[in-house]
């Protein structure tokens, strides 16, 4: 029964590992459209939208695995001779999926950097076309309190 739920963990973290690997790769993808000089809300929103769904896969994932756990930790302690196979095929999993987490959080930082820098342009452009509104609006409402009549009369004959 044990053998079973070994084998259960094994898989969670192979999975684990291979949704790990489409984050790297979401980020990647991210990391292009903000470096683009046209900014894609679109595509980023979408890719927002696969990386939230990795994580929550992720969430479940890591549930799953620490009830198993916690449900053959004992027999673990117990027989680690007899599991040796299995929980050294885990530790190397594991490693595996540590790497690929500090990756990620490489990734994350850079990409949290150039967001930033992106979201500061982008206010910087808004705020200066409403500043370039405003001073229209101003000039408009100047130029209508003026008369038709000429501003400035010859007098000479």
């Amino acid at each position: 029964m044990t053998t079973n739920y070994l084998q259960i963990m094994i898989d969670s973290l192979k999975k684990k590992k291979d949704i790990l690997d489409k984050i790297i790769v979401l980020n990647e993808t991210q990391n292009k459209i903000l470096s683009n000089t046209e900014f894609d809300h679109d595509v980023f929103e979408n890719n927002m939208h696969e990386k939230g769904e990795c994580i929550d896969e992720l969430e479940k994932l890591d549930e799953g695995f620490q009830s198993v756990f916690d449900r053959i930790k004992e027999e673990l302690s117990d027989n680690k001779q007899m599991y040796s196979d299995e929980i050294e095929t885990m530790k190397t999993l594991i490693k595996a999926v540590t790497e690929l987490g500090a990756k990620i959080e490489v990734q994350e930082a850079r990409n949290k950097v150039k967001v930033e820098a992106m979201f500061r342009r982008e206010r910087q452009e808004h705020k200066e076309a409403k500043r370039s509104a405003s001073m229209a609006k101003s000039y408009y409402q100047n130029m209508s309190r003026v008369s038709d009549e000429p501003q400035f009369m010859d007098t000479k004959q």
